[in-house]
């Protein structure tokens, strides 16, 4: 499953929502899909398996990264291009969020020029 991200406002809207409610321990978001029943059962279990999905990316993403850094603080001589094939071939590869940040360095330069 490849999951879609949030944008940053779909998650301040559903942080809003939530307000200052601390994150669940596992082991309550394990009981609370295993207690859910009837048409409330689907939904949970549709939430639990975006966040199970959403902590396998960052566990992915965070193993990818310490090897990476291990490795050229070993003297591996790493550079950008290589943690991209990294985070790619782990599958968690970041091209989109690189495009975005491009076109925002980009539509920001523009608007410099501008001024």
């Amino acid at each position: 499953m490849r999951i879609t991200l949030m944008t940053p406002e779909q998650r301040d809207q559903l942080t809003a929502v939530l307000g200052m409610q601390h994150p669940a321990a596992p082991e309550l978001v394990a009981a609370t899909v295993a207690c859910a029943t009837g048409v409330l059962r689907s939904d949970v279990r549709a939430i639990a398996a975006r966040l199970v999905e959403a902590e396998r990316v960052l566990a992915t993403t965070r193993r990818t990264l310490a090897t990476v850094i291990y490795a050229a603080n070993e003297g591996v001589d790493y550079d950008m291009s290589d943690l991209m094939w990294e985070l790619e071939k782990a599958g968690v590869g970041i091209r989109a969020e690189l495009d975005d940040a491009e076109a925002a360095a980009t539509a920001e330069a523009r608007a410099e020029a501008l001024r």
